[in-house]
């Protein structure tokens, strides 16, 4: 068995199940498939999830996509194609799989095919949401040194990234960022454990993370994160009202370049602005 710390990130895609999403979709086939939603999902899935991940710093990682046996047969072959297109093909693996718990599913996977490495960090990113193009490099850097740091009898240990961002896309097509902070967050939650252990992090109430684990949280003066709000949110999907300057939005863009190909509503206003005076 190789030593070392594997990345893993796994994402939800259109999962008939149960994965601790509150919409109505992911329990009813025929709104969950319905094509205008498929492609909407499509859409931000692109421009955000392997956006971000094609643009680590460190691209040694691996992707799960878990999706549903009951996808649309076009549609399935349009993800697996994008996924291999943008991260290749040995690193973003596409999983159809029948309905069922997402945790029990992704934890057999990891089991069953990437034991091969001693421990593994797993990362939860949906299919709408983002990480910073250096999130690869601190989940390693932390989770190595998480690995090094387990007492006699410690099994796992959490890592949650705190300080984020709010992309909320509005109806006009704009992009709006504003500054979120939430502890235990599920977006970028990670499991730093044993590849073979019982545990996902799908498989445990995020809030309740603190309560039942060790946990490492990042409280920094910078976003490692960016959560998406738009129509058609599998969860509540709650953030605050002031947009960000135009001024941040461009310094958030050295750590998502991914900002850079959507249209940012702060840029746009700052640009009339200049054009008025």
């Amino acid at each position: 068995m190789e030593q070392g710390l594997r990345v893993v990130f796994q994402t939800r895609y259109s999962f008939l199940g149960s994965s601790g999403w509150r919409s109505e979709a992911s329990k009813n086939a025929a709104v969950l498939f319905d094509p205008e939603r498929l492609a909407r999902r499509f859409d931000l899935f692109c421009r955000m999830n392997l956006a971000c991940l094609r643009d680590q710093t460190d691209g040694d990682f691996r992707l799960l996509v878990l999706t549903s046996t009951q996808m649309p047969a076009d549609h399935l072959k349009l993800l697996t194609e994008a996924c291999a297109d943008t991260l290749g093909a040995d690193r973003a693996l596409v999983l159809p799989r029948a309905p069922g718990g997402a945790g029990q599913w992704l934890r057999q996977f990891m089991q069953r095919k990437m034991a091969d490495v001693s421990h593994s960090a797993q990362v939860v990113l949906d299919d709408d949401d983002a990480v910073s193009a250096d999130f690869v490099e601190s989940v390693r850097r932390e989770g190595e040194h998480a690995v090094r740091s387990l007492r006699p009898g410690q099994d796992c240990v959490y890592l949650s990234y705190a300080t984020g961002m709010t992309a909320r896309f509005n109806p006009d097509g704009t992009v709006d960022l504003m500054d979120r902070v939430v502890p235990f967050t599920n977006l970028g939650l990670t499991l730093v454990a044993p590849t073979g252990t019982q545990r996902n992090p799908f498989m445990l109430a995020h809030k309740k993370v603190a309560r039942r684990h060790d946990v490492r949280v990042f409280y920094d003066q910078r976003p490692w994160y960016l959560r998406a709000v738009h129509d058609t949110n599998d969860s509540r999907a709650l953030h605050g009202d002031d947009p960000l300057p135009a001024e941040r939005v461009t310094a958030a863009m050295a750590q998502f370049p991914l900002l850079r190909g959507l249209d940012m509503a702060a840029l746009r206003t700052d640009v009339q602005g200049q054009a008025a005076e």
